[in-house]
């Protein structure tokens, strides 16, 4: 077939055509996405100020502000468990301009413990991860619990004298705490609060006898010495608070457990923007200043793709859905 043969000449202006149509359609939204944001950002914190995810969100603000041009404001909401902040992000209008602080609470426990959580996790998309950190169980400085040993043998010998703090019905801290009560066979009674903060102060006060908190969080205090910390959930000690051992050492190591934080938009927001705000949190993680204050947060960055967020969203839903499977644990 010769090069001016009128059947291959057709077959390419319509291939031409079809590339042209096709950039075309494209240019509005890589368009929209060079030009984002023209106005403020909400990231909804479905926590109190104060604890980690707080601390972590604000970071990331500061930094997408910086190099977006455009303020990025968090706006704490929280409430029964992160459903109240996860219901306004997944009803928002998915144009970028409304974002989600996302644990393992808000994709993986909530939508299992409770049977209309008033979301779907259909109706969020993954943007980026933004690290994890692991918990420390801490009792009060006046506790007689001197170890992990000392706490699991008086909870065998006293069924349900003990209470712990959480988080909140269904956070990072009640589901370890529960993983916990599995792995040692012992019973205690779950205290819920709106929070790492209010839990903080609740174990400060000595009102509970336990509490599963993030390190960032705990560490001061232990350091300080109004909080004992009996063991880490990492799986190496933590350099915040060297002499609290891991659960590993202690004989269960299938407490390893991490708090992560990962951003979410409504579903629909436009693809092109997700890519770019993906592309800069994790530059913004992986910054020599943002490493070392996630350090000083206990923490670590985990940069990923949205398409490897996502399926690091499902797995651990996959794992969680077994413990709450198994100790039939549910909130409504």
């Amino acid at each position: 077939m010769t090069a001016n043969h009128p059947g291959l000449m057709w077959n390419r202006r319509a291939f031409s055509l079809a590339i042209a149509i096709a950039i075309a359609a494209f240019a509005p939204a890589l368009s929209w996405a060079q030009d984002y944001p023209t106005r403020p950002v909400r990231i909804i914190v479905p926590y109190p100020p104060g604890g980690t995810t707080d601390i972590l969100s604000r970071m990331l603000a500061e930094g997408l502000a910086q190099k977006l041009g455009q303020p990025f404001i968090v706006e704490n909401r929280p409430g029964a468990g992160t459903v109240v902040g996860a219901q306004a992000a997944a009803h928002a209008k998915p144009d970028g301009y409304t974002l989600l602080v996302s644990t393992a609470s808000t994709t993986a426990f909530m939508p299992l413990l409770r049977k209309n959580p008033g979301y779907s996790t259909d109706q969020l998309t993954a943007v980026a991860m933004i690290g994890r950190s692991p918990l420390v169980l801490d009792v009060p400085a006046k506790s007689p619990f001197r170890s992990l040993n000392d706490l699991i043998e008086f909870a065998k010998a006293n069924p349900d004298r003990l209470n712990v703090a959480t988080q909140g019905a269904g956070a990072t801290s009640h589901l370890t705490a529960e993983l916990f009560r599995a792995s040692t066979s012992i019973s205690f009674v779950p205290i819920h609060y709106q929070g790492s903060a209010p839990g903080l102060q609740a174990i400060l006060a000595g009102d509970v006898d336990f509490y599963f908190d993030g390190v960032a969080t705990s560490a001061p205090a232990i350091q300080a010495g109004t909080l004992r910390g009996l063991a880490v959930t990492s799986e190496r000690r933590m350099p915040s608070i060297p002499d609290v051992p891991t659960m590993r050492e202690a004989g269960y190591p299938d407490v390893t457990i991490y708090s992560w934080y990962g951003l979410l938009a409504p579903v629909g927001t436009p693809p092109a923007i997700i890519d770019r705000l993906n592309k800069e949190v994790n530059v913004i993680i992986q910054s020599d200043r943002v490493v070392e204050r996630l350090a000083r947060e206990s923490a670590e960055p985990l940069p990923m793709s949205p398409a490897d967020y996502a399926r690091f969203v499902n797995e651990e839903r996959e794992i969680w859905r077994g413990v709450i499977t198994q100790f039939n644990i549910q909130i409504d």
